[in-house]
């Protein structure tokens, strides 16, 4: 069809047209044919601007990104394009203003022509988990597949905690190590700002992480956690310090640094706002429906309901058994009732049917290997109330948290009675440590339970001041 080609006649330069080649065919190889044709418009756009500003550069990769795309960009808005579009996000309900689709095709062009860099996987700025040679620890319903340094400005820091990286990483989660190198890439910031001659943490003194504390504190406002992220840099400064044999970095910190952590509010769903939701709930496709409604029934953590295995359930004494994965710990068992039962062993046949024998009861639909994404559910149930409106008790638009749910589910643990210990086992704590939030904040209890003594301690006080000289006289002035 006539319109339906690639012209690389459009590029005066054969290394042009080689690297424009190859980029063609590898997004072939990659993408849909609807895809690939719809990129001839923004070829054409991107041939038309070379030959008019570079038509004698050998290749794309000859002039600096930045340089590139700052010269692509003024050719656009001189002949009449945009430069920026607006994508409607539904799970947020705004649009976000991002770079229009020509100048992203230029970026992507110049991400594939970029050198190998065949220096080991723990050396590059950016690691590709996979390709590192050995499993790490993470969340499977929250997978992270890169880890960036790029954030940390000074060179040297940056190959220090490189380094430090690599050791911690074989033990630590790489949620826990993100928040430690997250922690490291401000401070740098700080020593960038207040500290340029400092180029290695070997030479931070105590003197610097007073002055961290007070800029924190004064300029940079209160963190939402302060005290994590103070733990998480003194944790890596600390293996630093091993790593380029620094001992003293362990010891910068002093334990009145460490600021109390924030008290969190113990927040649920109230029953009506519960219901509101279950209504539309019921009405996504159902496999996501069903873990939904499953998370609320079973109050575990999100990450245990996603992660239900396929072997999960039995039967002893004629009563249903569940066990459900913690990904910090274990794992523990409860028994459930026969509908919740009959609700997972649905989501079983769901699965087994379009995707074979797994190991997950969700799964993630481009991967059956992988439990279903986190990031996947929160996107679709926050586009399900941008799409309704859903509304809390007190007119706001509805926000989401899984663990919401979670609570929901203590709270009505202790309104039925139950002791910690039985309360615990349910919830999945190894202990009872945590059972008083649950207790404390169930008002509605502590109104019905105290309700007798109340009672008995008013008719005790009402005899004691019958006894009071005057006052009847008292009780008539109000």
């Amino acid at each position: 069809m006539e319109q339906h080609f690639y012209n690389l006649d459009l590029l005066t330069m054969e290394g042009q047209k080689k690297e424009m080649e190859t980029f063609i065919r590898s997004r072939g190889e990659e993408l849909s044919m609807s895809t690939v044709n719809g990129d001839i418009i923004l070829y054409n756009l991107l041939a038309r601007f070379m030959k008019a500003k570079y038509p004698f550069l050998h290749s794309f990769r000859a002039i600096p990104e930045e340089v590139l795309v700052k010269k692509f960009k003024a050719w656009l808005l001189n002949h009449g394009y945009q430069i920026t579009r607006k994508h409607h996000m539904k799970s947020m309900g705004k649009n976000l203003q991002e770079d229009a689709a020509p100048i992203k095709y230029l970026r992507l062009l110049l991400r594939y022509l970029e050198p190998e860099d065949k220096r080991s996987e723990w050396e590059k700025d950016v690691w590709k988990l996979e390709n590192l040679g050995f499993e790490v620890r993470q969340n499977p319903i929250d997978v992270i597949r890169t880890i960036k340094f790029t954030g940390i400005i000074q060179e040297t820091i940056r190959e220090e905690v490189k380094r430090a990286s690599y050791i911690r990483i074989k033990y630590l989660s790489v949620g826990s190590l993100q928040g430690e190198i997250r922690a490291v890439r401000r401070f740098s910031e700080f020593l960038a700002k207040r500290n340029p001659e400092i180029k290695s943490l070997g030479e931070v003194g105590r003197l610097n992480i007073e002055e961290y504390l007070t800029y924190i504190n004064l300029e940079r406002g209160q963190e939402r956690n302060l005290k994590t992220e103070m733990a998480n840099l003194k944790n890596m400064l600390q293996q630093v310090g091993k790593v380029i044999d620094k001992p003293k970095l362990g010891k910068l910190f002093i334990k009145q640094d460490m600021p109390k952590a924030p008290e969190v509010a113990f927040k649920i769903y109230s029953d009506e706002e519960i219901k509101r939701l279950n209504y539309y709930i019921v009405n996504m496709e159902e496999q996501v429906a069903r873990a939904l409604i499953l998370h609320q029934m079973l109050g575990g953590r999100i990450s245990d309901t996603l992660t239900l295995r396929t072997d999960c359930l039995y039967q002893e004494n004629g009563h249903y058994i569940v066990r459900m994965y913690q990904v910090k710990t274990s794992y523990y068992e409860k028994p459930i009732p026969d509908d919740v039962a009959k609700l997972i062993q649905k989501s079983m046949e769901y699965t087994y049917e379009r995707y074979g024998g797994t190991e997950y009861v969700f799964v993630n639909e481009s991967n059956p290997s992988l439990p279903f994404q986190y990031s996947m559910l929160k996107h679709r149930v926050y586009t399900l109330i941008h799409e309704n409106d859903i509304c809390k008790d007190n007119g706001e638009r509805m926000g989401f948290a899984t663990h919401l749910f979670r609570h929901c589910y203590g709270m009505k643990l202790v309104e039925l009675h139950l002791d910690d210990a039985a309360i615990a086992h349910l919830l999945g704590h190894r202990g009872v440590n945590t059972v008083y939030r649950y207790r404390r904040a169930s008002g509605k209890l502590l109104v019905k339970e105290t309700e007798e003594l109340r009672k008995t301690m008013d008719e005790i006080l009402s005899e004691i001041i019958k006894e009071w000289d005057g006052y009847e006289q008292v009780f008539q002035n109000g």
